[in-house]
């Protein structure tokens, strides 16, 4: 294409595109003017940029557009643009709640730029993995990968860099409760920004002081250094830091008594929050929001927001903040004078895990506790006093003692059948959700069928087919689990009979050209391993089927499962086929199948390993795999 005629479309693009995301126009209609251009790296800059922009308006409209820029990225073998990509994807992963694959993408980004030998962005990776496991609690992990940020930085001669992860540092010894170490590498951080005239990362620095100060009781300072960060992420349109900041200075407000005020700002933070989708930050907003509503004595309307954190929680899978929020519920209904709801949920809390009340609510719990035991007793003796009259008047009639006996053994009947009717509730009601999952799964892979009718290129055609194949292996596991009998496990023999079958037919080989040879040792095995472990097969037999019998060749695919004397579970998938050599289509293939077994190999803790011989063969041991 002659880049000169081109000049005017581009312009119209970009323009129409940045007005097109200030108005959060929907990403599939932005992303199908990018699909006019020719599919060069200036297409995958542009995804990216496109990705980027509306990813700050709405987290999880962004993220499509971002896997198309890495998905090009991959076919084009522009290596450079991958650990860019993938670390934005983390960044928008971890903002919608979904940490698990939000690491799964820093882990590759950490890779492509260790291979590239790009330091700037490998620290920029060790960044994210502080952030991470500082997240999930693991603050050891978080200060190794912190200061190996640091040194990297310093290393690359990179002084923005380095006063970003001097914040972030700080950030960690705040939450230590490290408040002198907090705050030296805090003011370094706020200090250089400003000298060097970096509104962001003087904005995080001054949030960070504003928390460390409240903590140290300087709320003068607090609110101070609140307001000016507030300021720059509203001139920046810094949607995810305006809803961090608003719920702190709630916060601020509430400590001091001002809650009608913190109110006013957990409520805008509520809904920037809702309107980019920016789903990590409601629960604790909903469980501050709750907080003043119990400190205004509105019980109800507290109650209301600690349901709404505790879903928000269950969502997010947080199960610290699932705790905190059930105890707090147990106050508010102990406010409402329903002492034996406020028991049931703290209770509750305790089974979960950790108790996470407050120190300052301990007494308040305790008396509450101490007036339902009060209650409990009053009612046992008064039951007792009334068997003590029934019996005395009774005693001489054997007969009374066996009606008793007669009407107690008909309750425990009776409550024995409510018990297993309730059973079989349950039992239903999950194997709905089994099979409305693999309904769901269906219908993605019957559009995956229909969207490929469409579609002329051979190699688009071809991911397409193999995305259909990898829904329909994940949807087979949902199918068993919803028909067998036990709903929590998956017979690995059964399974993989039918997944051969399905790919064989897939590939048009249902004839008896190829077949599909198992050494299956009898295993049932959990749904988080099963998952997995049947994407893993899915795609070793599918790469098996595509590339080692061409022409009219004939041939065998071998699929062994077992368990070794060590106590791992070992994965064989092996061909009689060509071979690697004599596959030149295989030569030529993207990586992204090669990847995604690596990573879910990562994820069970195993190393694919190719062994040498005749044809084509993968050996896998996984270390991490759980038996049902």
């Amino acid at each position: 294409m002659d880049m000169k005629a081109n000049i005017p479309f581009l312009i119209f693009f970009w323009v129409w595109a940045g007005a097109a995301v200030a108005q959060n126009t929907s990403a599939d209609s932005l992303a199908a003017v990018v699909e006019q251009l020719p599919d060069d790296t200036a297409k995958v800059r542009r995804l990216y940029e496109l990705g980027r922009a509306i990813g700050r308006e709405n987290t999880r409209q962004g993220i499509p557009v971002l896997l198309q820029s890495h998905g090009l990225a991959q076919t084009l073998g522009a290596r450079e643009w991958l650990p860019e990509i993938e670390s934005r994807l983390a960044g928008l992963y971890s903002n919608a709640g979904a940490l698990d694959t939000a690491l799964l993408y820093v882990e590759a980004a950490a890779r492509h730029y260790e291979e590239l030998g790009d330091l700037k962005g490998l620290a920029k990776a060790y960044q994210y993995f502080l952030y991470f496991y500082k997240r999930q609690g693991e603050y050891e992990k978080a200060a190794e990968y912190g200061f190996r940020s640091l040194e990297t930085y310093e290393k690359a001669n990179d002084g923005k860099g380095g006063i970003t992860i001097l914040g972030k540092l700080g950030s960690l010894f705040y939450s230590l409760e490290k408040w002198e170490d907090a705050l030296s590498y805090t003011q370094r951080s706020y200090d250089s920004a400003k000298k060097e005239n970096l509104p962001r990362e003087i904005a995080y620095a001054a949030h960070l002081l504003s928390d460390i100060y409240g903590e140290t009781g300087e709320n003068g300072k607090a609110m101070e250094y609140l307001s000016e960060a507030l300021a720059i992420y509203r001139q920046l349109d810094d949607k995810v830091h305006i809803v961090v900041v608003l719920n702190a200075r709630g916060m601020r407000f509430a400590e001091t008594g001002r809650c009608r005020e913190a109110i006013a700002d957990y409520r805008e933070a509520m809904e920037i929050a809702r309107s980019i989708e920016a789903l990590a930050f409601l629960t604790n907003i909903y469980h501050n929001l709750a907080n003043c509503y119990y400190a205004l004595e509105d019980y109800q309307e507290a109650l209301h927001y600690f349901e709404k954190s505790r879903a928000s929680a269950r969502r997010q899978g947080e199960r610290w903040a699932e705790d905190k929020t059930l105890g707090r519920m147990a106050l508010a209904y102990a406010g409402l004078g329903r002492y034996d709801s406020a028991f049931y949920y703290q209770t509750r809390s305790k089974e979960i895990g950790d108790s996470l009340l407050h120190v300052e609510n301990t007494n308040q719990i305790l008396e509450l506790q101490t007036k339902y035991e009060a209650e409990k007793k009053e009612a046992t003796i008064a039951q007792q006093q009334a068997m003590l009259r029934q019996q005395r008047i009774r005693f001489w009639l054997v007969a009374g003692f066996l009606a008793l006996a007669v009407v107690g053994g008909a309750l425990l009947f009776r409550l024995t059948r409510i018990l297993r009717k309730r059973n079989e509730e349950k039992e239903f009601l999950i194997k709905e959700i089994h099979h409305r999952v693999k309904n769901n799964l269906q219908v993605l892979s019957s559009l995956l069928h229909l969207q490929s009718r469409h579609i002329s290129d051979a190699a688009a055609l071809d991911a397409v087919r193999e995305g259909q194949n990898r829904v329909e292996a994940m949807g087979l596991i949902h199918q068993k689990l919803y028909m067998g009998d036990n709903l929590a496990a998956v017979d690995m023999q059964d399974y993989l009979y039918n997944l051969g079958d399905t790919l064989l037919d897939a590939f048009g080989l249902d004839e008896g050209r190829v077949k599909i040879v198992y050494h299956l040792q009898p295993l049932r095995l959990d749904v988080d391993t099963a998952i997995p472990l049947g994407l893993i097969i899915n795609e070793l037999v599918t790469n098996a089927l595509k590339y080692a019998f061409p022409g009219e060749r004939s041939g065998v695919v071998e699929i062994s499962l077992w368990k070794n004397d060590a106590g791992q579970l070992c994965l064989k998938v092996a061909d009689d086929g060509v071979g690697i050599n004599g596959a030149p289509e295989l030569k030529n293939s993207t990586s992204f199948g090669t990847n995604l077994v690596q990573i879910l190999s990562k994820k069970l803790k195993g190393q694919p390993q190719v062994l040498n011989g005749d044809g084509y063969s993968t050996l896998i041991e996984f270390d991490n795999f759980k038996e049902a």
